[in-house]
C-alpha cells in the first residue's frame, strides 16, 4: 500500500508540473473551444464513487484548490475566459472537479462530501471553517479575473521593487498591510498622482487600471510578489476577520481609490482650482497631507461649517442655485471642501480624515458628537434648501435597503424560503418559486447561478450556491455574537 501511495504521489506531481505546458494560452487556441474544453487536471484511472471521505482527503482537497485558485497560472486563464466572453465561475466549478478527480474522486462523489460535511463531522469545528474559507478562495478568484489586467512591469514603474519579493506563507503580515494601506492613500491623493490621473484621463487612459497598476507596484516596493500581495488584500476578511481596525483600514483604503478616480474624470464636489472662485479662501503656506490629524484641527473644521451650515447666507444661495437648475448638494460639499484648505489641511486628506474619527480617536465623545452634529446640520441645509429631492432621496435609500433585505434573506442554499424556514430538497422541488435578482459580475465560483431544478443528487450550481451560503451563515452567526 505505501509502495502504491509513493507511486500515485509521483503521478500527481508529474501531472500537475505539466499542467502549465499543457495549458498554455496566446497561441491562437485561447478561442478555440478544443483548449477550453480540455481537461486542465488529469484523472486517475480508479475513482472512489461511495463511502465515506476522510478529513485527510477533504483537508488535501481544499489545498490543492486554494493553491490552484490563487496560482498565476488561474489569474492569467480566467483573465483570458473573460476576454473570451466565457462564464468564469463554471470554468473554475470544472476545475474543482477535475481536483476532484486527480485525487482519486469522482466528482459527482466528492460535491456530495463537501455538501455533508456538517453531517459527516457533526461535532469536528475545523472542517466547516476549512469549506468556509474554500469558498472565500473561490470568490478569491474570480474578484481577480474581474479586475482590470494591470501588471506591474509591463510599462516603466513608478515605484520600484525590493531586490527581494517573497511569495509565500498565507497572507501578507498585518503590520505590512497597514503599511501598504498608509503609503497608497497618501500616494493616490498626493499632488503628482492627481496630475498624473488627470493627464490619462484626457489620452482616453482606463484610470482604474492605472491606479491598480501603482498599487501592484508598491506591493512589490514593499518586498512581496504583487499577485501573491493581491491575494493578501483579498483574504483579509478570512485571516483578519476579528480586527476591527484592519477591516476600517481596508474600507478607507478603497475610498481613497474610488475618490482619486472620480476627481480626475469628474471633480464637481472638489475645491475650484481657481481661488478667486471660493467662498473661503485657503490658508497660505503648506497644507497638512499626512499623518493624524489634530483635535484642534477638527474642532475648528467642524466649528467653521456648523456656521456655514446654518447660515442665512447658505441657505439663500443654495435656493437661488437650486432655481438655475444647480445640485445644492454639491455647492455644499465644495463649501466643506475649501473650509478644510482655509484651516491649513488639503482637502481630500481632510475628507479621510473625518472618515478616521473612530480609529484616530475611538474613545473621544466629543469629537464623535461633534461629527454627529456637523452630519445633521448638513442634512437639515439640503432639507431648507430642497424638501422634495430630500424625500425622493429618502424614499429611494429606503428602497435600496429593502431589496437589499431581499436578496440576502429570499434564498439560502439555493433552496426556496417560506415564511423564514428552508424547505428540505423534497419539499423545495413543490415549493412557490421566487423570482431572483440578477447578479453582479463579481459573482463567485462558489456563488454560481442557483439550480434551476432541484435534483436528488446536488449539482455544481448546488454546491456553489451552497458555499457561499454556508459562508454567509458564518459570517452572520459571528456578528451576531
Amino acid at each position: 500500500e505505501e509502495e502504491e501511495e509513493e507511486e500515485e504521489e509521483e503521478e500527481e506531481e508529474r501531472s500537475m508540473s505539466n499542467e502549465g505546458k499543457n495549458n498554455q494560452v496566446g497561441q491562437g487556441g485561447k478561442k478555440n473551444e478544443e483548449f477550453w474544453s480540455q481537461p486542465r487536471f488529469k484523472p486517475k484511472p480508479k475513482l472512489v464513487r461511495s463511502g465515506r471521505l476522510n478529513k485527510k482527503k477533504l483537508t488535501e482537497f481544499f489545498e490543492k484548490c486554494q493553491d490552484m485558485l490563487l496560482s498565476a497560472e488561474s489569474a492569467h486563464l480566467l483573465r483570458q475566459a473573460k476576454e473570451d466572453g466565457r462564464d468564469i465561475n463554471k470554468i473554475c466549478i470544472k476545475w474543482q472537479h477535475e481536483m476532484f478527480e486527480h485525487l482519486g474522486i469522482h466528482r459527482d462523489f466528492g460535491v456530495e462530501s463537501l455538501t455533508n460535511i456538517k453531517i459527516n463531522f457533526p461535532s469536528d469545528r475545523q472542517m466547516p471553517m476549512l469549506l468556509m474559507r474554500f469558498a472565500k478562495i473561490c470568490q478569491c478568484s474570480v474578484m481577480k479575473a474581474m479586475m482590470p489586467s494591470a501588471r506591474a512591469g509591463d510599462v516603466p514603474r513608478r515605484f520600484q521593487p525590493a531586490k527581494r519579493l517573497v511569495s509565500t506563507g498565507n497572507v501578507m503580515p498585518k503590520a505590512v498591510i497597514l503599511k501598504f494601506f498608509k503609503n497608497c492613500s497618501e500616494m493616490l491623493r498626493s499632488e503628482e498622482s492627481a496630475k498624473l490621473l488627470r493627464e490619462a484621463f484626457n489620452r482616453g487612459e482606463d484610470l482604474q487600471k492605472l491606479s491598480i497598476r501603482w498599487q501592484r507596484e508598491m506591493i512589490e516596493h514593499l518586498g512581496y510578489e504583487q499577485e501573491f500581495g493581491v491575494n493578501s488584500m483579498m483574504l483579509i476578511p478570512l485571516y483578519y476577520g476579528n480586527d476591527q481596525r484592519l477591516l476600517m483600514e481596508m474600507q478607507l483604503f478603497q475610498q481613497a481609490c474610488q475618490r482619486s478616480v472620480k476627481e480626475a474624470t469628474d471633480p464637481k464636489m472638489a475645491a475650484d482650482l481657481d481661488l478667486s472662485k471660493r467662498r473661503f479662501k485657503p490658508m497660505k503656506g503648506k497644507l497638512l497631507r499626512s499623518g493624524v490629524l489634530p483635535k484642534k484641527k477638527y474642532m475648528n473644521f467642524f466649528k467653521e461649517c456648523n456656521n456655514m451650515l446654518t447660515s442665512k447666507e447658505s441657505i439663500s444661495i443654495l435656493k437661488h442655485a437650486k432655481r438655475e437648475g444647480k445640485n445644492p448638494g454639491l455647492i455644499s460639499v465644495k463649501w466643506q471642501r475649501e473650509i478644510f484648505e482655509s484651516i491649513g489641511v488639503e482637502q481630500n486628506y481632510g475628507v479621510e480624515c473625518l472618515n478616521r474619527i473612530a480609529i484616530d480617536f475611538p474613545k473621544d465623545k466629543e469629537l464623535q458628537m461633534q461629527m454627529m452634529k456637523f452630519a445633521k446640520n448638513c442634512a437639515e441645509l439640503i432639507r431648507k434648501v430642497d424638501p422634495e429631492g430630500t424625500r425622493k432621496a429618502l424614499e429611494a435609500q429606503k428602497k435600496k435597503m429593502q431589496e437589499l433585505k431581499r436578496r440576502q434573506t429570499g434564498m439560502q442554499g439555493g433552496r426556496p424560503v417560506v415564511q423564514g424556514k428552508v424547505l428540505p430538497q423534497k419539499e423545495a422541488a413543490t415549493a412557490p418559486k421566487e423570482k431572483t435578482v440578477e447578479k453582479e459580475e463579481t459573482d463567485t465560483a462558489a456563488a454560481g447561478q442557483a439550480s434551476k431544478k432541484q435534483a436528488e443528487k446536488p449539482s455544481e450550481d448546488d454546491l456553489a450556491m451552497m458555499m457561499m451560503m454556508m459562508a454567509m451563515e458564518e459570517e452572520k452567526k459571528k456578528k451576531q455574537s
